[in-house]
């Protein structure tokens, strides 16, 4: 009997009790300041809430929106986040691939800028399909649940780990008919929202809302208040960064009932004040806030209009292709400044588990068809056409990095070894494997403190590549500025660039016109553009900083590729992302995620350069990861190294002497056929084996590379040469 009389109390005073917490929520405290509200009443509002709407209308401040504020004019904005909660639909998956196609094609090369995030949440079992199906879309998939525990005997349960591993960027968590159909509390809700956190960048949907009865009961604030306090409970500010509240009305979910947009601009100003409360009134003022409730084609224009309605979350429209790209247009962000725009979010994911300790340098072929990356302290160079297997060749030295060497081969390659420049077929013929690489011509810097690093091929047809401090975090050369930028030009010169000396060269990479290259010393993690000299014998010139590293993100910039229409992707490592940045403002445009630490480097690649190969490193990652671009995102053709601007074949002739020979005879090891003249290789030998390396080429190039004695000396004819044939020799191999 006592406790029915006290639930009557409670309903008696409730109304009263609201009032006054309305009142102060309408009336926040100085230090946040509020602008003037949209003038807008309806017959759905409760009639006491009408009467405390606008209380004094000189004075009204129910919405929470400042257009004094940076964040009115286009900073920190929040871009609109529409979801799609299948629930338990379709029945079969058939159904569900069909739906996700349709979707797909609706989405795909029909983006722009200014459309919001989209999320769809398909049942477990229809996961990994719809990543897959949607890739390339720009639409992220989430999971409706997970389960209170990380792993064991828990039978019928779902990881949060689990989630993310498949590529699932969202859990839902809190939904009404969780909550009243499976009885889940506050507190389980809670407990799973940090199990989400524990899990990198994947992000949280939480529903909170009211039923019928506290609705018309006046208690809307009050079960909001207590579901977002208990949900968000032992959080921390920066986690707030990865949750959305999603307000929907219980007696507006599945009914055809629909609350006004003035009903949910109220309600999502009382939500922004409570998170204020737990966070400050900045990070309330960034934090999305969907409405979900019978959300329709018809009704997410007035909605979206609202100030605080940031998107919504669809239920049934979410089941028809048509309808849901319908809403999701609705959705178009109501601010247009696109200075401080939130980035665009994608996650890569694994495409060969080679566990690489350092995968680096990927590079895709257009002729070839085929991606080549290296591992460099494995001393392994890779190759897949991404349709068989694939395979990779051991050469016996550390690697900095690989480029494309213009040849009629397949697989032909230019390796910046540890100790030389090396040439390279990756031929499929497993034949070929024992072949190995042929030395093309001497570093710079022949000095065990550096080794060369990062490189691209300029427009022109010529390898850029910096070198790397190996001892630049401890040793003999810690925080020394030792390395220098360097140009292997077509005559196998080395030019250098650059006028000073740094640690760690990364983030090399040239727009479409080459005129620009980028560069960054990864400790500084600052990126910087130089005008670039065409020309032979140039240096740069024109420095200026492009992006700074912001400070609360971790690690440091790495290889780097830019795209078609001029954003450099950077490859973070230390901080599980490859971020997009417009050269041109430092903004971040896109992210993409990856569910291991330190990415390495990144390139273009696939039949129509649309996808984004990303190498990594141990001790978590490794492997070899790839997204689909959406936006109509594409990449350029890759350069190939030249010999003297043609694609004049380097021919390489061993010798090796296996009995001494008199002192300083002349030894005719072979004859090569010039178009105007005969040349002679000619050893002075003093009785020892000399392995040697001739490369030839048109107009000059040629470099000469005594392996064990200086006594050796090769004469050779400057002009382009073509085997014709071998003369005597005792040994020639």
């Amino acid at each position: 009997m006592r406790t029915s009389l006290t639930s009557r109390v409670h309903l008696f005073l409730a109304p009263f009790i609201l009032v006054l917490d309305a009142t102060a929520f309408l009336y926040p405290a100085p230090t946040i300041a509020l602008s003037r509200p949209l003038v807008r009443t309806s017959s759905h509002i409760p009639t006491f809430i009408q009467s405390i709407n606008h209380p004094r209308p000189e004075e009204d401040t129910s919405i929470w929106y400042d257009d004094s504020s940076s964040f009115a004019n286009g900073v920190n904005r929040r871009t609109p986040i529409i979801a799609g909660n299948w629930k338990l639909n379709p029945a079969t998956l058939p159904e569900a691939v069909n739906l996700l196609k349709l979707i797909s094609s609706n989405f795909m090369y029909h983006r722009n800028d200014d459309m919001p995030e989209v999320v769809v949440f398909p049942p477990f079992p229809y996961l990994a399909t719809a990543i897959s199906e949607l890739e390339g879309t720009g639409i992220k998939v989430g999971a409706q649940n997970i389960g209170l525990e990380t792993k064991g005997a828990f039978t019928g349960e779902v990881a949060a780990s689990m989630i993310r591993s498949l590529g699932c960027d969202y859990v839902m968590l809190g939904h009404s008919e969780r909550r009243s159909v499976y009885i889940e509390s506050d507190s389980d809700i809670n407990a799973k929202v940090h199990l989400c956190m524990e899990q990198p960048n994947l992000n949280v949907i939480l529903c909170v809302g009211e039923t019928e009865e506290e609705y018309e009961n006046g208690l809307l604030r009050s079960v909001v208040d207590l579901q977002i306090k208990k949900g968000l409970m032992g959080l921390k500010l920066m986690d707030l960064e990865r949750i959305v509240i999603a307000y929907e009305p219980v007696w507006a979910i599945g009914t055809g009932k629909v609350a006004s947009p003035e009903q949910a601009q109220i309600a999502h100003v009382a939500i922004r004040q409570i998170l204020a409360e737990l966070f400050g009134p900045d990070a309330a003022r960034q934090c999305r806030i969907q409405y979900g409730g019978s959300v329709t084609p018809d009704s997410i224009d007035e909605l979206m209009a609202m100030p605080d309605v940031d998107g919504a979350l669809v239920g049934g429209a979410s089941l028809l292709a048509d309808s849901f790209t319908r809403i999701t247009d609705g959705g178009v962000s109501r601010l247009t400044t696109t200075s401080q725009r939130r980035p665009k979010e994608l996650t890569a994911r694994e495409c060969v588990s080679t566990t690489n300790v350092l995968g680096e340098s990927p590079i895709w072929s257009v002729r070839d068809k085929c991606l080549y990356w290296i591992s460099a302290p494995e001393e392994e160079v890779w190759a897949w056409n991404l349709k068989d297997a694939p395979y990779r060749r051991l050469l016996g030295t550390m690697i900095g990095c690989i480029a494309l060497q213009e040849s009629r081969e397949i697989g032909s390659l230019v390796v910046a070894g540890e100790r030389a420049f090396l040439q390279m077929n990756m031929s499929h013929n497993t034949k070929d494997f024992a072949s190995g690489a042929k030395i093309l011509c001497e570093r710079p810097e022949q000095t065990l403190a550096t080794r060369p690093n990062d490189g691209r091929v300029d427009r022109q047809g010529r390898l850029v590549f910096g070198m790397y401090n190996n001892y630049h975090r401890a040793g003999a050369s810690a925080g020394e500025n030792n390395a220098g930028l360097y140009r292997l030009n077509s005559k196998l010169e080395v030019e250098s660039l650059l006028d000073y000396k740094y640690r760690v060269s990364n983030c090399i990479c040239f727009p479409r016109d080459g005129n620009i290259v980028y560069f960054c010393d990864t400790p500084t993690r600052k990126v910087y553009a130089f005008d670039y000299p065409k020309e032979d014998g140039g240096q740069l010139t024109n420095r200026r900083l492009v992006w700074t590293v912001p400070p609360n993100l971790p690690g440091g910039p790495d290889g780097a590729q830019v795209d078609a229409d001029g954003f450099i992707w950077i490859a973070m490592s230390g901080a599980g992302r490859v971020v997009r940045v417009d050269p041109s403002t430092g903004h971040i445009d896109s992210v993409v995620h990856l569910p291991v630490a330190s990415p390495t480097s990144c390139t273009f690649g696939g039949e129509d350069l649309d996808e984004l190969f990303i190498t990594t490193r141990g001790p978590d990652g490794g492997g070899l990861y790839r997204v689909k671009m959406p936006f109509g995102i594409k990449g350029l053709p890759e350069p190939e190294f030249r010999v003297n601007g043609n694609s004049a074949r380097i021919l390489h002739v061993f010798v090796v002497h296996s009995e001494p020979l008199l002192k300083d005879e002349e030894f005719l090891c072979c004859t090569l056929i010039t178009k105007l003249r005969v040349a002679l290789i000619t050893i002075m030998s003093d009785g020892w084996s000399y392995p040697l390396l001739a490369s030839f080429g048109r107009d000059c190039a040629r470099r000469i590379i005594p392996i064990q004695n200086e006594n050796v000396t090769l004469f050779c004819d400057h002009l382009h040469l073509a085997i014709d044939g071998l003369g005597p020799s005792r040994n020639i191999l």
